[in-house]
């Protein structure tokens, strides 16, 4: 035994057969079944599905259907809904978004940009013309984990400005400094 907690539920299975199924309850408390596995009598006898047996006789296989997450997109969902939209740095679509503060830092934002996608982070690059606080609220909006602000000093110093998810100042750090921390909370998945 697996230690899981588990209940019966007479009359719950399909009707085709038995079923065992995962029920994940989301951030309000609601049940939603995810993951199952079904054996299936009816299919095969429908598909007139036939097999030979080590003694030659043919047989009627039992068919297995399963259903890992259930519906991806009910999953996805559930799983947006928990975490309200701040999905952990792991997992977030876009780990990071890079904010210059004027144009000419557009071409240093943008070597920051390729060293971090070439390291496998998921990066978006903003060097757009407009106010820097509209880039931070914009993207802060998005509940990136992290921005990175790269101003005329920053990239003087070939640093980045970070701020985490929650408006965190983290204050300047080399490139390297910042990709180790990036790096940390993938590898514990924060």
């Amino acid at each position: 035994m697996s230690g899981c907690k588990y209940e019966v539920s007479p009359g719950d299975g399909a009707f085709y057969g038995p079923k065992i199924e995962y029920t994940l309850k989301d951030a309000i408390g609601r049940q939603w079944q995810c993951g199952t596995i079904q054996v299936d009598f009816s299919m095969p006898e429908r598909l007139d599905a036939e097999y030979v047996a080590l003694d030659s006789s043919r047989q009627r296989p039992v068919m297995l259907h399963r259903a890992i997450v259930g519906s991806l997109e009910r999953f996805i969902g559930i799983l947006i809904e928990q975490h309200a939209g701040a999905l952990p740095t792991w997992l977030a679509p876009v780990q990071v978004a890079i904010l210059t503060i004027t144009e000419s830092q557009a071409d240093y934002a943008q070597d920051v940009a390729k060293m971090l996608k070439n390291q496998g982070f998921r990066v978006l690059l903003d060097v757009a013309n407009e106010k820097i606080t509209y880039k931070i609220r914009s993207h802060a909006m998005r509940k990136l984990p992290f921005l990175l602000v790269i101003g005329d000093s920053e990239k003087a110093s070939g640093s980045v400005a970070v701020r985490a998810r929650g408006n965190v100042d983290l204050g300047v750090m080399t490139t390297a400094e910042f990709v180790q921390k990036l790096q940390v909370e993938i590898d514990h998945k924060k």
